[in-house]
């Protein structure tokens, strides 16, 4: 009987130390200044970047946090393949698979007529946008370098952004916030055109 109780002693403690050792390794790298690439803490030093709450972040939004655990999944599971076969997936589940988003907000008639026909027109089109600026700087975190393409879409996304400010605030009291957002817009393509 002693020699039970001590072989399940020791057993239980090996369990204990496996389901811990299992909880000690993440799946995903925490969005954390200390974990990003080389690259990445030299261009993503602002704490906003770090910050989950913050709905101006490239990961602080549901789109941009989900699409930061899915690209690093994709990643995983696909190491060679082109990444426009994520970007598409993404549009796809979203609903907008034929959406052009190579357009920038240089023709903004154009942009604002294919708006109002999406299903909720602007929240739609910063669903799009969120989803292409958090990939690319999922890129620079995890990899320390950005795809070409991602980086063309992601400014792509930034001019389509700036045409729609007013969104954020269009009366009086909320001119704060859109100097806000359009400040942080420009440090996150600033940054952008870094990598």
């Amino acid at each position: 009987m002693r020699k039970f109780v001590n072989t399940s002693a020791i057993l239980f403690c090996f369990i204990i130390f496996g389901i811990y050792k299992g909880q000690a390794s993440p799946k995903y790298l925490e969005i954390e200044w200390k974990n990003g690439s080389e690259a990445a803490k030299k261009i993503m030093t602002s704490e906003f970047y770090y910050d989950p709450l913050d709905a101006w972040s490239p990961f602080g939004n549901d789109i941009g946090s989900d699409t930061y655990y899915l690209y690093s999944d994709w990643k995983k599971e696909h190491p060679k393949k082109d990444i426009k076969k994520f970007i598409d997936s993404q549009l796809s589940d979203f609903g907008y698979l034929g959406f052009d988003i190579s357009m920038d907000g240089k023709d903004s008639e154009r942009l604002t007529r294919i708006v109002r026909t999406m299903r909720n027109e602007y929240i739609d089109l910063n669903m799009i946008d969120n989803m292409i600026i958090s990939l690319a700087f999922s890129q620079l975190f995890l990899e320390g370098k950005i795809d070409p393409e991602v980086k063309i879409l992601a400014e792509a996304a930034f001019g389509r952004e700036t045409v729609y400010l007013d969104f954020w605030g269009d009366e009086k009291k909320e001119t704060k916030e859109r100097k806000e957002r359009a400040e942080r817009m420009s440090k996150l393509l600033d940054d952008l055109r870094k990598a």
